[in-house]
């Protein structure tokens, strides 16, 4: 499993759509950095979790579309003549797809921390030691986790239906950063970074979530783990 996971992590590596999609990110970063994240959001200071959060949120679209297509370029045609090769050897289907997702997460994951390198980084630079690293760490991964389990579990169960639905998604996953949703239906949270601070009625609150938040966030997670579980099930339950 160990090669497998090792060859598949290599191919989305290698690819030149790796590479283009780290490179549209950094500059759709780069741009909310400069451009928004620089004047604060919610009446908060731009190196707080809040405006922290909102750049986050703001770039997990992109993300989303890239996690979805690493997922597709694991189920199209020419990755399923490979896969014939591996329905004949002796090897648990379930765990096979499972080091696929794995890799493909493995590579969102270095997209991700690259951008939030990205952003500690221009704010390490604009305002030294007052930037809390470690709570906007923390932020970071409240904003990534639901979204990457949601979209992982939804796009390795639609790759294993057809490989077209991944395109679906894509569309879905992008259109979704730019629609208006209350804050506890919005995946990427942007309207809960944006919003929620000035129902606080203080200048730059603390960083908190809303219990209402709070159980969105679970949901999410939970739904994207059950959505794993059923497509290694279906996978199992079709051969």
């Amino acid at each position: 499993m160990n090669k497998i996971y090792q060859y598949e992590l290599r191919r989305i590596l290698r690819s030149k759509f790796f590479w283009g999609l780290l490179a549209v990110c950094l500059f759709f970063g780069w741009n909310i950095l400069q451009t928004s994240t620089i004047r604060g959001v919610a009446h908060t200071a731009p190196f707080s979790p809040w405006s922290f959060g909102a750049y986050m949120a703001r770039i997990l679209p992109l993300l989303g579309v890239a996690l979805l297509f690493f997922q597709w370029n694991q189920c199209n045609e020419k990755s399923r003549q490979f896969g014939r090769l591996t329905d004949a050897a002796p090897v648990e289907q379930g765990k096979y797809l499972l080091v696929k997702c794995a890799a493909a997460v493995t590579a969102w994951l270095l997209l991700a921390l690259i951008l939030t390198a990205l952003g500690l980084g221009f704010l390490a630079i604009m305002f030294g030691r007052n930037v809390p690293v470690g709570m906007l760490l923390l932020t970071a991964a409240i904003t990534l986790l639901p979204a990457l389990l949601f979209l992982a579990g939804m796009g390795l169960l639609a790759g294993r239906i057809h490989s077209g639905l991944l395109f679906g998604l894509m569309a879905l996953a992008l259109g979704a950063g730019f629609i208006p949703l209350p804050m506890n239906i919005d995946l990427y949270g942007y309207s809960f970074f944006t919003e929620y601070p000035l129902t606080m009625e203080l200048l730059d609150p603390a960083f908190s979530m809303p219990g209402g938040m709070i159980v969105s966030r679970v949901i999410f997670l939970l739904a994207g783990i059950g959505f794993l579980v059923f497509a290694v099930w279906r996978n199992k339950s079709i051969r």
